[in-house]
Order: C-alpha cells, then sequence, then structure tokens
C-alpha cells in the first residue's frame, strides 16, 4: 500500500490510528461504521486521486484503543480533537453510517472547521429503535469469532453483506479488524461487548445537533435504505444534496464504483452547491 501512509496519535493512555493519502485541496476526513476500520475507505481513497485524504481508525477499531467515554456527544469532540493533529484548518467532513453521524455532528458543533459534510447512508439521526444486543447480534455475530487460520476466518465473512464483492481490498480491511488471543485462535479486535456499548450511545436521538449542519452537504445513500432515509434524515437537512445508489448499507463494498462516482462527481462542484441528484 505504497501510495497511503500510516498514522499514529497517542493521546492519553491510548491511541488512534489511520491512513493518509497526500494531495491537494480541502482535505477529507473520512469516519467509517461501526465494525470498520480506515482501509474500508482505501477504493474511495484511490479514486480520488489528487485530494489528500485522512480516514481513521475508528476507537475500538483497527490499531485504535477504546474511545475515552462512547457516549455521542463526548466521541464527537474527542474525534474532533484528535483529527485536529493532522488537519488544522477546514475539511471536508465525512463517514459512513456510525461515523456518517458522527462526521454530521463535527460539522454541527464546529462549523468554522467544515468546509462541507459527506454523508454515507448515515446512521439515523433520531436514533435506532433496536435493542442494541439484537442490532449487535444481527448484524456483526458472523465477524466476531474465534476462527483458527485467517483462512477460515475470510471464507466464513466473505457472505455477508458488509463484505459483498469480496476482493482483495476488502480482505486486507477484514484483517486489519483481527487479532490472535491468547487460545490461539482468531477474533475480532473488538468486542461484542464494545459493539454493544457503541450502538447503544448511537441509537440516542441526536436530531437536535444534527439540524444544526449549515455547510453545503451530500447524502449518498443506498436505495436499500432510502425509506428511512428520508424520512429521518433528509427532512433534517432538506437542502443537502442527495444521490441514491443501487446497494445495500455497506456502499464501499456493495457497489463501490457508483460511491466514488457519486462522490468525485459532487466534489468536482467544489461541493458548495445543494442541487440533488439520484441514479
Amino acid at each position: 500500500m505504497p501510495e497511503f501512509t500510516e498514522f499514529r496519535i497517542e493521546h492519553g493512555s491510548g491511541v488512534v490510528t489511520g491512513i493518509e493519502r497526500s494531495g491537494d485541496g480541502t482535505p477529507i476526513v473520512l469516519l467509517h461504521g461501526v465494525g470498520g476500520n480506515a482501509l474500508c475507505f482505501k477504493p474511495l481513497m484511490t479514486a480520488l486521486n489528487g485530494r489528500r485524504v485522512v480516514a481513521l481508525d475508528m476507537p475500538g477499531h483497527g490499531g485504535s484503543t477504546d474511545a475515552p467515554n462512547w457516549e455521542m456527544d463526548s466521541l464527537t469532540e474527542f474525534l474532533f480533537s484528535i483529527t485536529r493533529q493532522v488537519v488544522k484548518g477546514p475539511a471536508v467532513w465525512g463517514g459512513h453510517s456510525w461515523g456518517g453521524k458522527l462526521a454530521a455532528m463535527i460539522a454541527a458543533t464546529h462549523p468554522e472547521a467544515a468546509h462541507s459534510l459527506l454523508l454515507l447512508d448515515p446512521s439515523p439521526a433520531s436514533g435506532i429503535p433496536i435493542p442494541a444486543e439484537m442490532f449487535v447480534d444481527f448484524t456483526f455475530a458472523g465477524e466476531l469469532g474465534p476462527w483458527s487460520s485467517i483462512d477460515e476466518a475470510a471464507n466464513s465473512v466473505r457472505g455477508l453483506p458488509q463484505y459483498a464483492n469480496w476482493s482483495d481490498d476488502l480482505r486486507r480491511a477484514f484483517e486489519r479488524g483481527v487479532t490472535r488471543a491468547a487460545d490461539g485462535k482468531l477474533r475480532a479486535r473488538i468486542s461484542r461487548d464494545t459493539l454493544i456499548a457503541i450502538c447503544t450511545a448511537a441509537g440516542e436521538d441526536h436530531s437536535a445537533t444534527v439540524r444544526r449542519v449549515s455547510c453545503p452537504t451530500l447524502f449518498v445513500v443506498a436505495d436499500e435504505s432510502l425509506g428511512w432515509q428520508e424520512t429521518v434524515n433528509f427532512a433534517l437537512l432538506p437542502d443537502a444534496a442527495r444521490w441514491v445508489i443501487r446497494s445495500n448499507h455497506w456502499l464501499m463494498a456493495s457497489n463501490p464504483a457508483e460511491l466514488n462516482r457519486a462522490v468525485k462527481g459532487w466534489l468536482a462542484t467544489g461541493a458548495s452547491e445543494s442541487a440533488r441528484a439520484s441514479t
């Protein structure tokens, strides 16, 4: 991965890691969703050749240690503070799912640092009306392990919707999120308990904060999510641009070509117009 640079930011007793691609223009900061890591964005970062892009391993994911606090307001401030160490001026804040909701909260609470906002099928601003334990077990149980080998692990997850269109890039992203435990078995770096804590916090209503977003915004959402995105998130930011692609919730895996086209097209306008588009 020679075109990308790994970085590591120490904070207190912990660390946040990520990857960066050098380039010009307003820097783009990308925050992934629950269960992912910075490498989930590698195809998009590659497509944005010539732009400076920074993708974090969110706390508790990839090489990053747990957050001091999983509550969304605290996590918003923590991520903003951490990111200021690598991006000083205004940025295009972007994120998928949980990361999208946090990107919106950063843009809302720090408008001076938000050039624009890129929301990739973001989590509902109003919360998730499903118990966190049920949501985690339904969505993530298949990628927690244990497994005896990395090949066994890869074969067990490649059929999951978050790994649709399995590729070398997706395998590398998956491998970034696993570790070998003391018993010799491979397991996800993130635990079920941590996933539940994150989803409990993300499942609360933060509509009042997200509604304050004032910068140019693009929604790129999956057609499978369009119904609830329209009633929940679009309604809060009615002037945002919208692009709907054929995909499941995990856009970066399910339809990377259309995602890349949507993001590149919007950025090419200067990310300053509110026109709506769909495919």
